[in-house]
């Protein structure tokens, strides 16, 4: 079986390629791994079979060079590292259908639910489901529009891109002073802040102008609900974690049982199923000011807790292939033991990538094992 991982150089990619290379349950010796990156210089490059680089996903240059390679490849499954993949991808393989491998993420209106912040709101509102109140920041707006959404929702409020991803650009909006600078924006929403009104009131003190999301900010964390939905619209048991946060990084990690995030989170898979949702979906929780649930993102697509899950019983991986790959027979892997109050915590990896690596990948565009 070949699988190619576009952007492989993320997080999500080193939580794939984690996924297949445990030692406990080693699963490499049934893929062959392709892997895409627009950086030379990643670790995770080098643990492929066979790695390309490529432009960014922005660039003009990047659909016909990854065309080529789906060509050359003829992979059985594209898996992708970030959000902005996803629709590019999405739309390349609807386009080129002759083209070979399967993109497990379900239709485009699903894929920019989650991709673009402003249908998420949309998408929740339509189906009636709890999500942070959302505003778009756009010249269409007036100012006395503007100030009835931030009387009525109440500061702190959350600044952010529309398409942003790993909190880039995210920032606290603490006042109508901070709304006039965020207002100068392209492309952001203003969103309800999930969490108590005054948590944070020492961090923002120590701020003058915007003050970003993650730095070293208190009470970062939420409550993420990742399941998987079958084509056919049954949904694979509810995973909760909490995940707690310091300087934009998952620091703990850990499984928790709750039946409201439970049925909160099943209510989402079947929207999404119900408008052409398949594949991994993942929903993020937290309490709001009234004590009440309401998500704060949404995606689909393997994302950078998909190892840490699989530890913890959740194999997202064999899910999507044994569904996506006509007559895979993936194993599936089973904790020997219950992690019961585990704490999983992440941490930074030295891996040396030689000179004659680096080389070869910058001259030829392509490096293999």
């Amino acid at each position: 079986m070949k699988i190619l991982i576009v952007s492989v150089g993320s997080l999500v990619g080193q939580n794939i390629l984690d996924v297949l290379d445990y030692a406990e349950f080693n699963r490499r010796k049934y893929v062959t791994v392709f892997g895409t990156n627009s950086v030379a210089a990643s670790s995770n490059n080098f643990r492929c079979d066979k790695c390309f680089l490529v432009p960014n996903t922005a660039d003009k240059n990047f659909l016909p060079e990854i065309t080529n390679i789906i060509k050359n490849v003829e992979p059985d499954l594209i898996l992708c590292g970030r959000d902005e993949d996803t629709e590019v991808l999405w739309k390349l393989m609807h386009d080129n259908p002759d083209l070979p491998g399967v993109l497990p993420y379900g239709e485009l209106s699903t894929v920019l639910y989650a991709l673009d912040k402003w249908q998420t709101w949309k998408f929740t509102q339509k189906h009636m489901l709890p999500f942070a109140e959302t505003f778009l920041l756009d010249d269409s707006i007036s100012t006395d529009e503007l100030k009835e959404f931030c009387s009525r929702v109440d500061y702190p409020l959350i600044a952010k891109p529309a398409r942003g991803f790993a909190s880039k650009g995210v920032f606290f909006v603490r006042n109508w002073n901070d709304i006039l600078i965020a207002r100068e924006y392209k492309g952001y929403i203003l969103q309800e802040y999930l969490g108590e009104k005054d948590a944070n009131k020492k961090y923002f003190e120590s701020f003058e102008r915007l003050v970003p999301l993650f730095a070293h900010a208190p009470n970062i964390y939420h409550f993420s609900c990742h399941t998987f939905v079958y084509p056919g619209g049954a949904i694979a048991p509810i995973f909760i974690s909490q995940n707690m946060h310091d300087s934009g990084v998952t620091i703990g990690f850990s499984k928790v049982f709750n039946e409201e995030l439970e049925s909160l989170a099943i209510k989402y898979a079947k929207a999404l199923w119900n408008e052409g949702g398949a594949g991994p979906v993942t929903i993020q929780f937290r309490k709001d000011r009234k004590g009440e649930w309401k998500a704060q993102e949404m995606n689909m697509r393997t994302n950078g807790n998909t190892f840490p899950r699989m530890l913890l019983g959740q194999d997202d991986l064999s899910l999507i292939i044994n569904t996506f790959v006509a007559n895979a027979e993936f194993p599936a892997y089973t904790p020997p033991i219950e992690h019961d109050g585990a704490i999983f915590t992440k941490t930074l990896v030295a891996t040396p990538i030689t000179k004659a690596q680096l080389n070869c990948l910058n001259t030829t565009k392509s490096w293999s094992k």
